[in-house]
């Protein structure tokens, strides 16, 4: 039991080191790639409910997350920017960059919440990318990213909810046919 006690121990001195070298990375050594920091510390600032239930380093962490893969979600958001700004004339790759751009921000910013308190989960998440990338040609990309922009706008404006956030949805306006 002393055994078993002394491993319990040793394993939180190691997570909690852990823990906090994350932290330093999440908070003073930012990607230069990824959205200003502000941007991310403003929108968790203005979240009351979720300052209850999470911190900003916590938050900060899962914004990281969305962008970089990890573990358990290792596709991250600059992976699916890469595939779909992939052999794109000047003009789209301009216009896809810059609503990757936008989209990921205002994603990230909610679903990087507490699962209590957001909008945008992780189920979300695995369909856009998908539907993002289910086909290769450059039109439907866009079509693709222009109809999920026009989606989390709605939803974080009001005027969706996430249950209307489904495979269905995307089959219905894009024609997507996503693989079982």
């Amino acid at each position: 039991m002393v055994r078993l006690l002394a491993v319990l121990l040793s394993m939180f001195s190691i997570l909690s080191i852990l823990s906090a070298c994350s932290s330093t990375r999440v908070l003073e050594r930012w990607p230069e790639r990824l959205p200003e920091q502000h941007h991310f510390l403003s929108y968790y600032r203005e979240d009351a409910d979720n300052q209850l239930v999470q911190t900003d380093v916590q938050y900060m962490t899962w914004v990281l997350r969305f962008y970089e893969g990890w573990e358990l979600m290792p596709t991250g958001w600059q992976n699916i920017e890469e595939n779909m700004l992939f052999n794109l004339t000047e003009q789209e790759h301009a216009l896809v960059s810059s609503q990757m751009a936008e989209l990921g921000a205002l994603i990230s910013a909610e679903w990087a919440k507490d699962n209590s308190v957001r909008l945008i989960d992780s189920a979300m998440l695995s369909l856009w990318g998908a539907v993002m990338q289910a086909d290769f040609a450059s039109q439907a990309r866009i079509a693709a990213l222009t109809q999920i922009h026009a989606d989390v706008r709605a939803l974080l404006e009001g005027y969706l909810t996430p249950l209307t956030i489904n495979e269905q949805r995307y089959v219905d306006t894009l024609g997507v046919l996503l693989e079982p």
